[in-house]
């Protein structure tokens, strides 16, 4: 048993170094993204806005997202809806791809389980990886850390169908 838990130990000490070295080489820069922009759903039930926070590792990303439906058009729209446009929807999601290129999400919600395809694209994270060099984040000015973000959405429930969205906005990546 002791040595059981002496080989867990070692191996929970050595995680981070081995993850290190793992990365060692690479010029895919990992980080937080914190964006905000506009969200275009499917259905005419209006537009919104969205606040997103999203981690993305070289192969793992996830994050959290709300957003507002709002300024839903007069004579329709809402009316043929069971549910509120001007209603908020907070999500979770946790998903797989490379970087922040190109992320597949699952996510829960509020309005159920979605998916979604995700892209943040960053100029400086562009360039080191063409060039093959890699930026510290300590030396990254302001204009480094822009970030475009597109993400379309699909809710899984059949009556949020409706709120099937395309979004984009921009953000800093930390």
């Amino acid at each position: 048993m002791k040595k059981a838990l002496a080989a867990l130990l070692g191996m929970v000490l050595a995680f981070p170094v081995l993850a290190d070295s793992l990365y060692d080489g690479g010029h895919v820069l990992r980080g937080t993204v914190v964006s905000f922009g506009r969200v275009d759903p499917t259905e005419n039930i209006g537009t919104g806005l969205y606040f997103d926070v999203n981690y993305t590792s070289v192969a793992l990303n996830g994050g959290i997202a709300t957003k507002k439906f709002s300024n839903a058009p007069t004579g329709g729209g809402c009316a043929t809806f069971t549910k509120a446009c001007d209603a908020s929807f907070t999500n979770g999601y946790f998903g797989v791809g490379f970087s922040r290129i190109l992320q597949f999400q699952y996510g829960y919600g509020t309005e159920g389980d979605l998916v979604r395809l995700r892209s943040d694209f960053n100029f400086r994270a562009i360039v080191d990886f063409l060039s093959n060099k890699k930026t510290r984040k300590d030396r990254m000015l302001l204009a480094d850390r822009l970030t475009f973000t597109i993400t379309g959405e699909r809710y899984g429930d059949k009556e949020s169908e409706a709120f099937n969205n395309t979004t984009w906005g921009v953000g800093l990546l930390f």
